[in-house]
């Protein structure tokens, strides 16, 4: 398959039960998820096209790139055949043009000679590079994906990314397109950008650093009705630092009614700290039913503290309905808590009592997160005397 296919039953087939990311939820902009997704989109890489894939970032940090964390379709018609070829996994300089393609300067490669015995997981493998490349916080990179078997058109397997049913511009709201992509190549060595997909893709340096985007599905198959007694809320506690927030955002649907949508930040004991409204028309009702997002901006910020516990809240009257589904973190395949909002899990109330989403037969689960965000006030720097500089760190 040269395009996507939105699946929501990827885990079927396995049958196995923010953050760093420059510009994304756990950056100094924002605090939550931050990243939309209708599911899981898959790129071949090799086949009848010949495709090779990449992978485009902005480092967030400084320092030797050790491994890198993946999500890889094997055994499945469609997605891989043969053996699963052999995938040349390179770390690629950006070209530098306004395009920003990899460049033919290679920092590092690894060879996945074996995919069916690729480790920890097929599905999920990690890559370590004998040589890891010094990569620069702010600058730009690829991890190409390229075919080198012999018969790449009857042995190869797919890259599997995050994606968007109807691709927006940019594809997430907390991290811009240039810094975080997924590009399509060909034998012919043009590249074209895959507009809705965002890489599941784990950066790992020595000395103990992870960035990048630790969520691996979105469990679309599982909406929750948000109307009346019915609502969904995300529930943390802050942890690493207090958050001064201006707004909340959220990605969810209308389905009918022209009552506003009630957003409510309240504490762990569930006093109020503020109530407001989106209002309706902000939200289209489309057939089929197509996901944005929406913001309510907060009447003055406030102040989440390190260690407390908070509530952010979405409820309608009975006379209308959103409904709203999570993305999942990739804890239970290795993946870093730095990749994902790892200070709260999603909920909605069911029959008065508030649970966790219930997905793939397991109940009450705290591995999933409202695609969701605050907006963070940034803190100005202080002004220098005259003649110096301040250098923030």
């Amino acid at each position: 398959m040269t395009s996507g296919k939105l699946r929501v039953l990827v885990l079927l087939f396995l049958g196995v039960f923010v953050y760093a990311l420059p510009g994304h939820a756990d950056s100094s902009a924002c605090y939550g998820s931050g990243l939309g997704s209708d599911g899981l989109a898959n790129t071949v890489v090799g086949g009848q096209w010949g495709n090779i894939v990449s992978y485009r970032f902005r480092a967030g940090h400084s320092g030797p790139l050790q491994q890198i964390h993946v999500y890889l379709i094997q055994n499945h018609v469609g997605y891989s055949a043969g053996t699963g070829g052999q995938i040349q996994v390179t770390v690629n300089a950006d070209d530098g043009t306004s395009e920003h393609n990899p460049s033919s300067t290679v920092l590092a490669s690894y060879l996945l000679s074996n995919p069916l015995a690729a480790t920890p997981s097929i599905y999920f493998p990690i890559f370590v590079f004998s040589a890891p490349p010094l990569l620069v916080r702010g600058q730009l990179y690829h991890i190409v994906f390229t075919n080198v078997d012999a018969s790449p058109t009857t042995n190869y397997l797919s890259v599997d990314a995050l994606y968007h049913v109807i691709p927006p511009t940019p594809s997430q709201p907390t991290i811009s397109d240039a810094d975080s992509a997924e590009l399509l190549g060909g034998p012919a060595g043009t590249w074209t950008p895959r507009q809705g997909y965002t890489p599941i893709l784990e950066l790992d340096y020595q000395g103990g650093w992870s960035e990048f985007n630790g969520y691996m599905e979105a469990w679309v198959g599982s909406s929750q009705i948000i109307s009346g007694i019915s609502a969904v809320r995300e529930m943390f506690t802050v942890s690493g630092g207090q958050r001064i927030v201006s707004s909340a955002s959220i990605r969810l649907a209308r389905g009918s009614g022209t009552d506003p949508l009630i957003v409510r930040l309240e504490n762990g004991d569930g006093t109020v700290i503020e109530q407001g409204e989106i209002p309706a028309a902000s939200i289209p009702v489309t057939s089929p039913v197509s996901y944005v997002w929406a913001t309510y901006t907060f009447s003055s910020p406030h102040t989440l503290v390190v260690g407390q516990s908070y509530h952010l809240q979405f409820r309608t009257a009975s006379t209308s309905t959103y409904q709203a589904f999570p993305i999942r973190k990739g804890v239970a395949y290795g993946f870093q808590n730095t990749t994902y909002f790892p200070d709260g899990y999603a909920q909605f109330n069911q029959n008065g009592s508030w649970v966790g989403w219930t997905q793939w037969g397991v109940a009450n689960r705290t591995d999933g997160d409202l695609q969701f965000y605050f907006a963070v006030n940034q803190a100005k720097p202080p002004n220098p005397p005259t003649g110096l500089t301040v250098v923030l760190h």
